[in-house]
């Protein structure tokens, strides 16, 4: 409930977020909340019901986001050569990241 509380806030606090963004968020929100879908399976036997509430599939929800790093990740090993090599990771001056914040459409 209080993370609800603080994205109603935050949404309030920051009128020019982007739609898309706002969705986003609210999808990875309700994730696994039985409210916005699940599937229920039954036993032919026993008679027992299962459900299942439906994941939101985003990259940013930190439970269905790590599914999607791990399927990269592996597919990543598997097309790197075997030989040594370094991981780098490269920012953006801070001259440019308004003009990166500027264009936020989804590819």
């Amino acid at each position: 409930m209080l993370l609800a509380q603080n994205w109603e806030r935050f949404k309030v606090m920051n009128p020019n977020f982007s739609q898309y963004k706002i969705v986003e968020v609210e999808k990875m929100l309700h994730c696994r909340d039985p409210k916005y879908g699940f599937l229920t399976y039954k036993c032919a036997e026993c008679d027992t019901n299962k459900t299942i509430p439906l994941a939101c599939k985003r990259r940013i929800c930190p439970q269905c986001g790590k599914k999607y790093a791990d399927l990269w990740a592996d597919d990543l090993v598997n097309r790197l050569y075997v030989v040594p090599h370094h991981h780098m990771v490269f920012t953006m001056p801070e001259e440019l990241r308004a003009l990166f914040e500027a264009d936020q459409k989804p590819v």
